[in-house]
């Protein structure tokens, strides 16, 4: 045992290259070993994993209960939006808790802005932003920490619309309500950064519509890409040289016996 440097390591499966049933396997040590433990359970990076979100008991599941929140595989995480304000990405573990004020449960795609409208509540202003998520192993909150301010909406849609009903006040006529197009009212932004103000009226209230159509391009995985009319590129032949040329009638040979090319 003295001879052995390293007595305790790992071994990530993910790295070890598959092989046929009857493949012997790579020798993890020659030495004899104490104990094996099982330090980290990851996803399967063969194919993807359908998980579903059961409302009733606030769990993960594979079983087909609840809403299917999507197929996950290697490093694909789970998007929580809070009430709050907060924000944060998950692994998709079956043993993980969810908090009661979570309003958006879904599968994160990370070029997907979220776009929201919030309270602010120290300028009394009702403020638009749309951000992307910027680390995804932290939890952030994404509206300003006075007390009273307030998420008023949010979404993950493509292109999100917005209704804005505004305050009657006495003795004028309600101002009609706005329509708002998050994405064209403002451009995505950090994570921090206040917005741009929706408005300097008194707001009654802030709706969602529904959003303008959009298909975003997919990205597919490299085995899943299509050919189309593919070609084998041959490397060309070499030319062959002949070892025994014939005497070029064109070539003479000079007084000292040498060839003379002209």
């Amino acid at each position: 045992v003295g001879s052995i440097k390293k007595l305790k390591w790992d071994i990530d499966f993910a790295e070890i290259l598959i092989k046929g049933r009857d493949s012997k396997g790579n020798l993890v040590t020659k030495y004899s070993v104490k104990r094996i433990e099982l330090k980290e359970k990851g996803l399967s990076t063969l194919k993807p994993r359908k998980i579903w979100f059961d409302d009733a008991v606030q769990r993960l599941n594979v079983d087909g209960r609840g809403e299917l929140i999507g197929e996950f595989r290697g490093e694909d995480r789970i998007l929580i939006v809070k009430q709050s304000g907060v924000v944060k990405t998950i692994i998709p573990e079956l043993t993980a808790h969810f908090d009661d004020d979570m309003v958006i449960l879904e599968k994160w795609i990370p070029k997907k802005p979220i776009s929201a409208i919030y309270y602010d509540g120290e300028k009394e202003r009702y403020f638009v932003k749309r951000f992307l998520i910027e680390n995804e192993n932290k939890e952030e909150i994404f509206i300003t920490e006075h007390p009273n301010s307030n998420l008023e909406i949010v979404s993950t849609e493509w292109k999100p619309v917005a209704e804005i009903e505004f305050t009657k006040e006495r003795n004028k006529e309600r101002k009609p309500n706005m329509v708002v197009n998050l994405e064209e009212f403002i451009t995505i932004k950090g994570i921090k950064a206040l917005g741009n103000q929706l408005t300097t009226e008194k707001v009654n209230a802030v709706n969602l519509l529904e959003p303008i159509p959009y298909n975003p391009p997919e990205d597919l995985p490299a085995q899943e890409i299509e050919v189309v009319d593919e070609e084998t590129v041959e490397e060309p032949e070499e030319p062959e040289v002949d070892e025994n040329p014939s005497p070029d009638s064109n070539v003479e040979p000079d007084e000292d016996g040498q060839t003379s090319l002209f």
